[in-house]
């Protein structure tokens, strides 16, 4: 019988800031493993970018991907859940972004989700040029008009503030999540799912086909699109790096470079002890 359930965010959180493990943090998920700890990373990479930096050997036993639009054993890949967009939205949305003048990218479904269209605006961002050079074997410029399945959108925005305001105003029913970029930490990332999808929403899905109880678990993470997770789990962890506000919404915990996750996870341990 598990006891619990750990959630940790990848990139910023359980990586360090070289993108490597420290031996600190793998010694802590072992540690958790023995103590009947369920483990997840939860990341807002795709499947296929997300086995570039974690491993089927590391010792976690569920990956949370796509910021929750996909659930999937660690050890073999084999997908629990997914969630897609249908066409009633992708082509309103596909509008309201070209007409915005933003640069998006419409991604397929899952697990073939690292394969995307992509628009780009009159004055393309660094972003998505870096984007479409280091992914150009999945990157298709459109047209969009015969997309019928979606995994998301992703928008990129030097300001996203009032996009994501107005986008929540047209498409209330929609999964909208703010993320900073990974590439020069200052675009805005927008990503639009379906009202069933993130980070928080994963965790519940499988804490409930696991049995386990809210209020034995925790989660860590380092940015925006962790926030949901946070606010389900038992205990919510921000790492020393990540952004003032987020970190003042929730428990401390040292950086990604000084074995934060490892530090967060014993605190909770111990509490779970007690």
């Amino acid at each position: 019988m598990k006891r619990g359930m750990v959630l940790t965010d990848l990139d910023g959180t359980f990586l360090n800031s070289s993108g490597k493990i420290s031996d600190e943090n793998l010694a802590a998920l072992h540690e958790l493993g023995r103590q009947k700890i369920v483990r997840v990373a939860a990341t807002g990479r795709n499947l296929h970018s997300a086995r570039q930096v974690v491993d089927h050997h590391l010792p976690f036993d569920y990956l949370i991907f796509s910021t929750g639009a996909g659930v999937c054993s660690f050890a073999d890949d084999s997908i629990l859940c997914t969630h897609e967009l249908n066409e009633d939205d992708i082509q309103p949305l596909a509008r309201f972004f070209s007409d915005c003048a933003i640069d998006f990218s419409i991604h397929h479904p899952i697990p073939d989700n690292h394969c995307f269209h992509w628009y780009a605006s009159p004055e393309p961002t660094s972003d998505l040029i870096s984007r479409l050079k280091y992914l150009q074997e999945f990157a298709f410029q459109g047209p969009f008009e015969k997309i019928s399945r979606a995994t998301q959108f992703l928008a990129i925005s030097c300001d996203g503030h009032a996009i994501i305001a107005e986008l929540q105003r047209r498409f209330a029913h929609l999964s909208i999540i703010r993320t900073t970029s990974p590439i020069d930490g200052r675009h805005i990332w927008i990503e639009v799912f379906p009202a069933a999808v993130s980070k928080g929403l994963a965790a519940e899905w499988l804490c409930r086909e696991l049995g386990i109880e809210q209020r034995h678990t925790m989660s860590i993470g380092n940015d925006y699109n962790d926030q949901a997770m946070l606010e389900w789990t038992g205990h919510g962890f921000v790492v020393a790096n990540g952004p003032a506000d987020l970190r003042g919404l929730f428990l401390p915990a040292p950086g990604n470079d000084e074995h934060g996750f490892a530090v967060a996870a014993r605190q909770w341990l111990a509490g779970l002890k007690a």
